[in-house]
């Protein structure tokens, strides 16, 4: 493919009259064609139709080729340069025009409705030259849905269905040059004209006991291959998958991989729907499954509830109004940042990257340096020394921070964080929190939190990262809110069950910020809500805050002194 013709391709046609999906390609130069409907338009029409002009399609002049008589002339005979021999290309009928040189200038291809012909024209000189506009038809071009379908019968035991006219007749030469056989071999126009085409074809491709599918190996091939696949008859349906490296049938020939190529038609698997998968196909895929990363948290009691945490799966941080969920936010990053070489991604839409840095400096400085009268009693030097131990180094370009401007939509997030994942290699992505996060404009919060948490979980899978997220939690009925120590479940969840559903660990944090005796307004009880991992939840543990320092520490309870007034 040429980068230097095409803009886009496999993009939805602007012609309401045909409805592909995926057979629109733009050019560099502002046109355009769909290869579904043959409709073209020049630079002008093409900007016109987007903007919403009045001549949205353009008249059938406009949109065709100058109408082709019936090509005359060509000869049928091998085609070298496709190496395929005489006898195929003289069963399918296919004609080739030669310059003076003998080289390729065009290849008819028929197409038969009923008795009537219609020819499919490949200009090989643009073709070569990487030209837009590759195929022309005389008319009836939709009329015809399948290349060779009239040299046939039906009722046979194996048809195997190609993309396009020279991987049908590729496969048919390999096929049964191998077994000696006239077994059947067609082709669709395109993978985005299969769909359609098998639709109206298919009491003919009923009538056989198997369809092999063997489409293009790229993208659109694979989508073509599974909308077909969906519309023939369940358990007669075969796919072949061919060897890495190559992407259709023709490639194979011209590689000489004719035995390569049988060995994939023979070993095409019948099709299953997309989620159905034979356990008994799939042993090696279970025993030799990779171990999730696991990171051990700093607190033992969450250690000894979820057993660290695991890249590609969610966690759910929650508690009331200032119980410390940053806190902890940041205690985990810098933890990350001491204990793996795993880069780290920060998201904190409540504060400045000014503030998300003091918290982690903090940290290493065991100072407050988010307070500007701690802050301003060291000196530049001396906040530099924290700064590049934290972050130059072994650790240089470790820590990335969405620095946010304007509206938090989910589409804007989910881009960084692709982008952290994959463009700065960050394994562990931090979410402050999921309420600030604009799912569709104008849906209501459970709506908005049910898209941010289902796109979470897609991220996760896809790039193999942990997300750590934050969720508020809805106001409590009664006296007793969860700033006042009330216990938490899953239920107190803000905007929607899917938190919980979706997530694979919920951790609660519990405090009574108005508590008299001043240890316990700075101790925060972790209680695990949720834990897919191993089903351990319940009371993990104590964690208590610093004034000093800004630290949270765990408090080991065996350390306490027993009196009888702890006991009461």
């Amino acid at each position: 493919m040429d980068d230097n013709v095409y803009k886009r391709q496999h993009i939805p046609c602007i012609n309401e009259q045909c409805g592909s999906s995926d057979a629109l390609t733009e050019y560099k130069n502002g046109s355009a064609h769909c290869f579904a409907c043959e409709t073209s338009w020049s630079p002008a029409q093409y900007n016109k139709a987007r903007e919403g002009g009045e001549d949205i399609v353009p008249t059938p002049q406009q949109s065709k080729p100058s109408k082709i008589v019936k090509p005359t002339g060509g000869e049928i005979c091998a085609i070298e340069s496709r190496c395929l021999k005489l006898p195929v290309v003289k069963k399918f009928n296919v004609r080739v025009v030669r310059d003076d040189q003998g080289n390729d200038i065009k290849h008819y291809y028929p197409y038969y409705n009923g008795e009537e012909e219609v020819i499919k024209i490949r200009d090989v000189i643009k073709k070569r030259n990487n030209e837009p506009f590759q195929f022309v038809w005389t008319d009836g071009s939709s009329k015809v849905d399948l290349f060779g379908k009239q040299l046939f019968e039906e009722g046979q035991r194996y048809i195997t269905l190609f993309e396009g006219e020279i991987d049908a007749m590729s496969g048919y030469q390999m096929i049964n040059a191998a077994k000696g056989t006239n077994f059947p071999a067609i082709g669709v126009k395109s993978s985005s004209d299969a769909e359609r085409a098998v639709r109206r074809n298919l009491e003919y491709l009923y009538s056989f006991e198997n369809v092999v599918l063997c489409f293009d190996m790229d993208e659109p091939g694979r989508k073509a291959t599974e909308k077909v696949a969906r519309l023939l008859q369940t358990g007669k349906t075969k796919i072949v998958s061919l060897p890495s490296g190559y992407n259709d049938a023709n490639e194979m020939l011209m590689a000489g991989e004719q035995k390569a190529f049988m060995d994939a038609w023979y070993s095409a698997k019948t099709y299953t729907p997309s989620g159905l998968v034979s356990v008994s196909d799939n042993k090696n895929r279970y025993l030799e499954r990779p171990t999730k990363l696991s990171v051990p948290f700093p607190w033992n009691g969450l250690n000894e509830k979820l057993e660290g945490l695991r890249q590609g799966e969610v966690t759910v941080l929650t508690a009331g109004t200032g119980l410390g969920k940053s806190a902890v936010c940041r205690e985990l990053q810098h933890w990350l940042l001491q204990n793996t070489q795993d880069n780290i991604g920060i998201v904190m839409l409540e504060e400045s990257y000014e503030r998300t840095i003091d918290g982690l400096m903090s940290i290493e400085a065991n100072e407050r340096l988010s307070k500007d009268s701690i802050r301003e009693t060291y000196d530049i030097a001396r906040l530099g020394e924290w700064h590049d131990a934290l972050f130059e180094g072994d650790n240089k370009n470790r820590v990335w921070v969405y620095e946010h401007v304007g509206e938090n939509n989910l589409t804007s997030i989910a881009e960084r964080v692709k982008f952290m994942a994959a463009g700065s290699e960050c394994k562990w992505i931090f979410i402050d929190h999921i309420h600030m996060i604009s799912a569709a404009g104008g849906e209501n919060e459970t709506s908005e939190i049910n898209k941010i948490m289902h796109k979470f979980r897609e991220l996760c899978e896809e790039l193999n990262i942990s997300i750590i997220t934050v969720s508020h939690l809805r106001r409590l009925d009664g006296n007793k809110g969860h700033e006042n120590g009330a216990e938490i479940n899953l239920s107190h969840l803000r905007g929607s069950h899917v938190i919980a559903q979706i997530a694979d660990s919920v951790i609660g944090l519990e405090r009574n910020q108005q508590a008299e005796d001043e240890s316990e307004a700075r101790t925060t009880k972790l209680r695990v809500l949720k834990n897919r991992y191993s089903g351990e939840v319940g009371d993990a543990g104590s964690i208590i805050y610093d004034t000093v320092t800004g630290r949270l520490t765990e408090l080991d309870l065996s350390d306490m002194e027993i009196t009888e007034e702890t006991i009461l």
